[in-house]
């Protein structure tokens, strides 16, 4: 296309696309150096969310967001720490953006905790669900499910029961501590819910 915008040898023509090549260039070069800096700074950030100061890396996760809004990793992390403020219309509102870019099902297990949260039981039983359909292996999101049916004004015994089943009898890929305790809390749930 530009070859046939510049016809014969015309030295201008040449040195004009030269130029526009050239600033093309240079555009490109401080957009690079831009997000290259951003991403130097969410290095930082990262490491406040990383020891749990959510509140002191929300302000420099706020800064980036305009840099960074296209990377899913970003949006996870800014996202899960405003979920641990309990700013859960502010986080569902990140997480969704998140879950554009990315099948990270942790993405709705947070959404759905955000939801249960604000006693959006449906949504969050929704969220949950659509966990499950994305890596059918995982027990977390029916850990998720089973607590979720226990929450006063949701009983769901039927439910429940399904949910604590598949939680007990699962086979993890890998056998974890986080498993067990998991599988320790929905017996415990099952001894002490009032069904």
């Amino acid at each position: 296309l530009l070859w046939t915008c510049v016809s014969g040898d015309s030295r201008w023509e040449w040195l004009g696309l030269a130029v526009l090549i050239g600033a093309i260039g240079c555009f490109r070069l401080k957009d690079d150096l831009r997000s290259e800096q951003a991403c130097r700074e969410w290095m930082n950030a990262k490491v406040l969310y990383n020891a749990g100061a959510y509140q002191s890396a929300e302000k420099d996760y706020e800064c980036l967001y305009p840099l960074l809004k296209n990377r899913a990793a970003f949006l996870f992390e800014y996202g899960h720490g405003l979920h641990k403020q309990q700013k859960f219309e502010a986080s569902n509102r990140i997480l969704k953006e998140a879950l554009k870019r990315s099948c990270d099902p942790m993405i709705l297990n947070i959404l759905g905790k955000n939801c249960q949260q604000t006693r959006d039981y449906p949504a969050a039983e929704d969220w949950f669900v659509r966990s499950t359909h994305r890596l059918p292996g995982r027990i977390y999101p029916y850990y998720l499910l089973a607590k979720l049916y226990t929450e006063p004004g949701f009983e769901q015994p039927d439910r429940f029961e399904e949910m604590k089943r598949i939680v007990l009898t699962k086979e993890p890929k890998v056998h974890s501590t986080a498993i067990r305790q998991m599988r320790k809390e929905v017996e415990k749930l099952s001894n002490t819910t009032p069904f």
